[in-house]
């Protein structure tokens, strides 16, 4: 008797399991059309109301999206992440190289479904809390802000609405943010008393689970409490009090999948800012370069 075979011999099947992969390989049939919900069901011959609980998992996890305008369905970014899986320690030499360079802790980031996962970390900051492997971040606003500034309208709208009901000053503040980012190339983490309290906070939540209504309320007061990075002319004064500073690393489809940053938590000048960032963005451009290099996963 093999080890998938039930005790008449016969392979073991699972219903629920095949609905959800008839699901996903419907949607990879043509990933550039989006399928209704109606669609699906009808297609697959499944009920309405399992179709609809499976794809709103799926769409949760992010391995599936949906168009607000059109309720299509397609595939999500989360699932480009479990196909190339990464190895905790395989941009080690890069990651140690940068942290010897800025004298902090560098850490390596990589997407699992509504989180960024920390895979490796390098070095030490004076300063600031230490950051293990292991440790989970929530992909709500305003937090992970390098992994959805690229990302499409629908993706930025689910981002923004971890929030609730931000109110239209915030809401221009963030979507204005994302496009600095992107134009920037990496993200700028403020160090404020507020930050420091909510990173805990959201540490001991993320190690719970996936983000739930408390982790929201918390990332929403925390973008209501301080200002979120740095727009054009904010980095003109003499000095700043920074976090950390991360940059976008993408996948060979242009997703970003993961990030490396460095989290100085002193006091710089706007010079020392540009200068981190430049580094950890080519830092972040070398371990891209290895990591769409690869014909087999890590």
């Amino acid at each position: 008797m093999t080890a998938n075979a039930g005790e008449s011999g016969r392979p073991v099947s699972s219903p629920p399991t095949e609905r959800v992969i008839r699901i996903l390989e419907l949607l990879a049939s043509d990933p550039e059309r989006g399928f209704s919900l109606s669609e699906i069901a009808r297609i697959l011959h499944i009920s309405h109301g399992t179709c609809h609980a499976i794809v709103t998992t799926l769409a949760a996890r992010q391995w599936i999206v949906r168009d607000r305008r059109s309720s299509g369905y397609s595939w999500g970014p989360a699932l480009a992440a479990l196909t190339r899986p990464v190895n905790k320690q395989a941009f080690r030499p890069e990651l140690q190289r940068l942290s010897d360079d800025v004298g902090m802790q560098v850490i390596l980031g990589a997407r699992q479904g509504p989180t960024v996962v920390v895979t490796d970390a390098v070095g030490e900051s004076l300063a600031a809390p230490h950051v293990s492997v292991g440790f989970r971040m929530p992909i709500v606003a305003p937090f992970c802000r390098e992994f959805v500034a690229e990302a499409s309208d629908q993706l930025k709208k689910e981002w923004l609405s971890g929030l609730g009901a931000p109110s239209p000053r915030l809401r221009r503040r963030l979507a204005a943010v994302l496009d600095e980012v992107r134009a920037r190339g990496y993200a700028v983490e403020r160090l404020s008393r507020e930050y420091v309290r909510v990173y805990s906070a959201l540490q001991a939540l993320a190690a719970e689970g996936e983000p739930d209504e408390i982790t929201s309320r918390l990332a929403s007061a925390f973008a209501d409490l301080t200002v979120v990075d740095y727009l054009p002319g904010e980095l003109d004064s003499a000095e700043h009090r920074i976090a950390n500073v991360a940059a976008p690393i993408h996948d060979t489809d242009g997703t970003v999948t993961m990030s490396v940053g460095a989290s100085p938590f002193a006091t710089m000048t706007p010079a020392e800012v540009s200068d981190l960032g430049a580094v950890v963005q080519e830092t972040a451009r070398r371990i891209e370069s290895l990591w769409t290099a690869r014909k087999e996963p890590v």
